[in-house]
């Protein structure tokens, strides 16, 4: 599910290039679901059946509460960014008046930047705690 999340956020990178915000959009939040399933699947050896990111954001923080810090929604900025990386899923793909700009698609490629690196940290050391608890 990492290296999926990996792809996902590459080709983002490639649509923002070449102008495809709502598919660059719906990339990001591939990637981002992929993310969430890559640390549910590594510390609980189970895939949830669900793309809501909210529900996958709370899943988790309750395996690690640096989670909790991703997606902050303090302000009216943070919330609106995050309803439209959620929305991307299907409004992004099949929904003519979905609007993301270039400017939104980078602050929330920078957030899903972070979840990979916390993803990527968490399940290695989780990964390792199974290596030394084996010796």
């Amino acid at each position: 599910m990492f290296e999926s999340a990996n792809g996902f956020l590459k080709q983002f990178e490639y649509a923002v290039k070449d102008g495809e915000n709502k598919i660059a959009a719906f990339l990001l939040h591939q990637a981002t679901e992929c993310y969430y399933h890559t640390l549910s699947l590594v510390f609980t050896a189970y895939k949830h059946k669900t793309h809501d990111l909210e529900e996958l954001g709370k899943i988790a923080s309750t395996l690690n509460l640096e989670f909790k810090k991703i997606f902050p929604l303090q302000t009216q900025k943070e919330k609106h960014h995050f309803t439209l990386l959620r929305k991307a899923y299907v409004d992004a793909r099949y929904k003519k008046y979905y609007k993301i700009t270039k400017k939104k698609l980078e602050c929330i490629a920078l957030r899903v930047e972070k979840l990979k690196e916390l993803t990527e940290q968490a399940c290695k050391e989780k990964i390792n705690s199974f290596v030394e608890g084996q010796k």
